[in-house]
């Protein structure tokens, strides 16, 4: 011990600096290590292409809808946003594959009203409607036109219903499975009595062209193109479910106006929103871009021509709505008659 106590007295002052600078130097380098691989964990967003999956069909209004805010994202952040439509099981297929995504930022997914409701439908989706999510933005929310095959001898709600019930069994109303128009379909049957026939669709282009061959009667839908179909004349436009006209088809009677005021209270929805435990700093980026997206002219055009409600909201604010949603939604659709699949 003396030895090694002696032999450290002995080095010099300069020798001794020098170890105190090999030593800084080395903690330095490792924490230069940990620093270079704490970056590559948190890099800054977004540096690399985004994929927003969407359980709607190519051409529905939702998909329409997505792609006209994810091309706005992609300018905002400089980078491709690719849409991956994967409709089926009433939007649990993309949902679980959304929820299932690394939370990196990188894979979002769109949602509407039916991630409130999907898992009363559809029991052990696997995803939780909340837990398994990190909101990032609300996009809007819209109502439903009940439309009308051209075939149909009917001008007005009354006269479907009193065609409907002089018909038994012969009239078809068509319906996408586990999305809100089915759920406005069937509280519409329950309300009127009517024995319509409920014929379920995944695409929405077979709906639309069964509807404009005589091959169903009815539907509950929006967008520019059962809405022009409607203008030109190819389509009847019976009722609006919002609690005003819609701009586009103004002479077009509210679901109130008609006396059937209980169908005003379903609207539908769309947002983004990512995997939980995705990086707050993705989180904010998108938020701000989407914000600056639905604000946008184009944007704010498009959605007045179709009626639809821009939602700006930050992620807390559309966490709130979509935990409001989920107790909203599962009476609504047990009341309609909904059965789990």
């Amino acid at each position: 011990m003396r030895l090694q106590a002696n032999a450290a007295k002995r080095l010099s002052a300069p020798q001794a600096s020098g170890a105190l600078r090999l030593t800084l130097a080395v903690i330095l380098a490792m924490a230069s290590g940990l620093n270079a691989r704490d970056g590559r964990a948190a890099e800054p967003y977004s540096t690399r292409p985004i994929k927003i999956i969407a359980p709607f069909s190519a051409g529905s209004p939702p998909d329409a809808l997505g792609r006209l805010v994810g091309q706005q994202v992609a300018e905002r952040l400089g980078q491709s946003v690719i849409i991956e439509n994967r409709p089926g099981g009433g939007t649990t297929i993309a949902t679980k594959a959304g929820a299932t995504a690394k939370a990196d930022g990188y894979t979002l997914l769109y949602v509407n009203a039916a991630v409130a409701y999907s898992t009363v439908l559809y029991p052990n989706p696997g995803y939780d409607p909340l837990k398994s999510f990190s909101p990032v933005a609300a996009l809007a929310s819209w109502s439903f036109f009940l439309f009308a095959s051209a075939d149909v001898p009917a001008g007005t709600v009354r006269e479907l219903i009193a065609y409907a019930k002089a018909n038994p069994g012969q009239i078809n109303i068509g319906l996408q499975r586990g999305q809100a128009p089915q759920v406005v379909a069937e509280k519409f049957k329950a309300i009127s009595g009517a024995p319509f026939n409920a014929v379920p669709y995944q695409q929405i282009s077979q709906l639309t062209a069964d509807l404009l061959a005589g091959r169903i009667h009815a539907y509950f839908g929006t967008g520019a193109g059962p809405i022009s179909l409607a203008q030109q004349g190819k389509l009847r436009a019976l009722a609006y479910t919002g609690v005003t006209r819609h701009p586009a088809l103004p002479q077009v009677l509210t679901v109130i106006e008609t006396g059937l005021p209980q169908l005003a209270s379903i609207q539908d929805w769309m947002g983004i929103v990512a995997p939980a435990g995705t990086p707050p700093e993705a989180i904010k980026t998108l938020n701000a871009a989407i914000n600056g997206a639905l604000a946008s002219s184009e944007v704010q055009t498009t959605f007045t021509t179709l009626g639809w409600d821009a939602k700006i909201a930050s992620p807390q604010e559309f966490a709130g709505f979509l935990a409001a949603e989920v107790k909203k939604w599962p009476p609504l659709v047990k009341a309609a008659g909904l059965e789990p699949d």
